[in-house]
Parts: structure tokens; C-alpha cells; sequence
């Protein structure tokens, strides 16, 4: 560990919070199911159902060409 901390210049410490958090969000990546509370599903719910909104900012962006487009 001291050569990574020493090469990414990085302190000990956040290098092990940074390597929790990474693990942390892996496991969570993983899980496919969750519950809510009645409330939490009903507010969800009401959320899901909300009509569309535009959004010209990212219409224009998607319009561009990506650098993975082939030309």
C-alpha cells in the first residue's frame, strides 16, 4: 500500500476511504432488488408518471456526433 500512496500521491487514509467507497458502490451495483415503504413506492410512482419534459440542451448534444461515431 505504501508504494501505491507514494505513487499516486494520495495520503494513506484517502486511499482506503477512496478503495471503501469503490467497494461500496460495487455492492450496490449488484443489487437488483430493493424495497421501499408504501409512501416511498407511492412517491415513486407519482414521480414515473410525470409527463415528459423537453429538454433542448441535451436534444442539441445528442444531435452532435460522438467521437465513437466512424466518419
Amino acid at each position: 500500500m505504501r508504494r501505491v500512496v507514494d505513487n499516486t500521491g494520495m495520503s494513506l487514509n484517502d486511499y482506503v476511504v477512496s478503495c471503501a467507497v469503490a467497494a461500496a458502490v460495487d455492492e450496490l451495483a449488484d443489487r437488483c432488488a430493493f424495497s421501499l415503504s408504501p409512501e416511498a413506492w407511492d412517491e415513486l410512482q407519482d414521480l414515473l408518471d410525470r409527463p415528459v419534459a423537453a429538454k433542448p440542451k441535451i436534444n442539441a448534444l445528442l444531435a452532435e456526433p460522438s467521437v465513437l461515431d466512424h466518419e
